[in-house]
């Protein structure tokens, strides 16, 4: 239970809604490839486009679960891990905009929790990692007949 109510939402991965008052990101963490492999002739190395590998996105993200709450939004996240769901990822920005940066899917969920508390056993702070990998626009198509939804995961 959280002594403040949830606003100034920051990031929705899903269902999971990430913000100032709860889960709280961090640190954001982007990373692509493209590949290029080299070809020898007689002149040197030619270089070919062979296109982009996988684009990367890796939120850190922190909670004191008894004072800010946020275990519902690392619930949602676990539960859209271990479906291996295809989900929604929306970063939003002031003035309630958001930029809905396509569809991705959740490679790694990492959660450290320190300091337990002696009366329930849960952490006092609680960091989380999440890793996502963004699914190409081509791939929508395919993937959108895979898209959890909320309540398909209670």
């Amino acid at each position: 239970m959280s002594a403040f109510q949830p606003n100034g939402a920051l990031l929705s991965i899903g269902g999971a809604i990430l913000y100032t008052i709860g889960l709280n990101p961090q640190r954001l963490s982007y990373s692509s490839e493209a590949r290029f492999p080299a070809h020898a002739v007689p002149g040197g190395l030619v270089y070919q486009k062979t296109g982009l590998g996988p684009e990367l996105l890796t939120i850190e993200a922190k909670t004191l679960p008894h004072v800010f709450g946020g275990l519902d939004a690392y619930a949602i996240l676990k539960a859209h891990h271990k479906t291996q769901a295809t989900i929604p990822l929306i970063r939003l920005r002031g003035n309630y905009l958001g930029e809905a940066s396509g569809l991705c899917v959740i490679e790694a969920l990492d959660a450290d929790e320190e300091r337990l508390h002696p009366f329930d056993g849960i952490g006092r702070q609680v960091d989380v990692t999440i890793g996502l990998i963004l699914l190409p626009r081509s791939m929508a198509g395919s993937a959108r007949q895979s898209i959890i939804t909320l309540g398909g995961l209670l």
